[in-house]
């Protein structure tokens, strides 16, 4: 396949995606899943399927989806269940390893002991791409959230450990419980340390670029900059993305321009929608490599479902008992004597069975030497796994969290409305007091700015002390002031059908329409 040839068909597989898509949420279906058995009937059906270098896939796709998710995660509740994710981390990720490799040599017992905690460690640490499309679907309590999310960004660097001393063992290669620590920690403060060096400069370089879309290139080669560069140090690639997008996540409010922002976020959500259909797409498309396989050895495929299943049954029910015996029992015996809230046993279900792996796990397979022993098996069982764990547990949370009655916890802090009148009220006693903050302005046009934000003020309160009624009230103002944002862009379109006004003068009042239009649209939804 020619270059070019492989670029036309990297466009049919965009665009086989975005109607997936479509058809996915049209059936109330996610996504992913969808898109996952898309690839999987292409590389049945097709006989020129390109093969993707693993090392590629990692680097050239995660990198954006990881600063993204890093970038939108609630900082709050990740620090507030930091201790939650460690223990998910670093014990629920060793648990499965052991837990895997152990099931799997009972049903095969003349595969080898270091293959089969290969496999483990391969299939152990849920993955972030994976855990975002399918989380992000269901109205679930922030702090629930925020740990899933937070596990599945920076459990990259326990699951790469336990995956290079289990290659290392199988390859008669000589690691000790010293060298491994050494390698633990390496990848770890290299990555974060690479991370915060690559959010800082971000922070300092953003400020100082005046075009909008200078800024948002940078944010693209930086998530690509982050995970080669602590990559090139032996440091983890993962953490250091996710760490650069945490940072630039935290400060984004005052590093970002408002112009930045709003363009930043439309191209963000453009190219990692893109790259996302793309991920689940490859995975299905690796089946086409396992057929190939399957072809020159015929008995692969009851050799590896004797494996697969095994691995599968055992990495879910692992992660089950871990959430339940580990976080939520011992959580519960906490919180009778101290009072603190614990996590309820539908959050722990929840959180326990959302363990679903991805790219990650698969581009950990496909990288093994040929000569490893037990290689076939362990990808073939690898790309099993995932697609049961997406089918089968992504596609069951809807049924799960509804059965469960599992809701976002009720509000302690400031409704919408009330923040937003709190806001303005700001702004209002500036107005009021006018000195040094404000330019001087003469007195009939600092009343009507002052009675637009009192406007604004009472509004805001109306709609949250007094509740539905006035929220409907209200609700109808902003319906009509739409409609009228549609009358006002007609006239203008008119004008420059009839030439009385040129191109330039268009552009730059349908922008301020569209950004009329967006602020009257975001207020109408509930």
């Amino acid at each position: 396949m020619t270059n070019v040839e492989f670029f036309h068909y990297l466009l049919l597989l965009i665009c086989g995606a975005s109607a997936l898509t479509w058809l996915a949420e049209r059936i109330a279906i996610p996504p992913a899943v969808v898109l996952l058995f898309g690839g999987c009937v292409i590389a049945l059906a097709g006989r020129r399927v390109p093969q993707t270098d693993p090392a590629l896939l990692l680097a050239a796709i995660m990198p954006p989806l990881l600063m993204s998710s890093a970038f939108y995660t609630a900082w709050k509740e990740f620090r507030d269940g930091l201790g939650t994710i460690v223990s998910l981390v670093l014990g629920a990720v060793t648990f499965t390893t052991v837990a895997v490799a152990l099931t799997v040599h009972a049903f095969n017992p003349a595969l080898p002991w270091a293959a089969c905690f290969t496999l483990g460690a391969i299939v152990s640490p849920p993955d972030a791409v994976a855990a975002k499309a399918i989380l992000q679907r269901y109205p679930l309590p922030a702090r629930l959230v925020a740990v899933l999310e937070g596990e599945s960004l920076v459990n990259d660097a326990s699951g790469l450990l336990l995956y290079q001393m289990a290659v290392s063992a199988a390859l008669a290669a000589t690691i000790t419980w010293r060298s491994g620590t050494a390698l633990f920690v390496t990848l770890m403060l290299v990555g974060v340390a690479v991370g915060l060096l690559c959010g800082q400069a971000m922070c300092w370089v953003l400020p100082r670029l005046r075009e909008p879309m200078l800024g948002i290139v940078v944010t693209f080669v930086m998530a690509w900059a982050s995970y080669g560069i602590a990559d090139a140090l032996g440091g983890s690639g993962v953490l250091s993305v996710v760490t650069c997008g945490l940072v630039l996540g935290i400060r984004q409010h005052r590093v970002f321009s408002a112009d930045l922002r709003i363009k930043a976020k439309g191209t963000w959500q453009a190219v990692v929608f893109v790259l996302d259909a793309l991920v689940f797409i490859m995975i299905g498309l690796a089946l086409h490599e396992i057929l190939v396989r399957v072809n020159h050895e015929s008995a692969l495929v009851l050799a590896g479902l004797r494996v697969a299943l095994p691995a599968t049954a055992a990495a879910i029910v692992a992660r089950l008992v871990w959430v339940l015996a580990v976080i939520w029992l011992p959580g519960r015996l906490r919180a009778r004597r101290t009072g603190r809230p614990a996590w309820s046993f539908a959050e722990a279900l929840v959180m326990g069975w959302a363990g679903m792996r991805g790219v990650v796990s698969l581009a950990a397979a496909l990288a093994l030497p040929e000569s490893f022993p037990g290689r076939d098996l362990i990808v073939f069982s690898t790309f099993v796994l995932i697609i049961a764990t997406l089918v089968v547990q992504g596609g069951s949370l809807a049924p799960l969290i509804r059965w469960l009655r599992l809701r976002p916890a009720a509000r302690h802090t400031m409704s919408e409305h009330e923040a937003r009148a709190h806001s303005f009220g700001a702004a209002l006693a500036v107005l009021n007091a006018p000195g040094k903050r404000l330019p001087q302005i003469p007195g009939d046009k600092r009343e009507r700015l002052i009675a637009e934000y009192r406007a604004r003020v009472s509004a805001n309160q109306d709609a949250h002390l007094t509740g539905a009624p006035r929220i409907e009230d209200r609700a109808q103002l902003l319906r009509v002031e739409l409609d009228l944002v549609g009358v006002t862009r007609n006239a203008l379109l008119d004008l420059h059908r009839h030439g009385r006004v040129d191109d330039a003068v268009l552009h730059r009042l349908e922008s301020e329409l569209d950004f009329e239009e967006m602020r009257l649209v975001r207020l109408l939804e509930p």
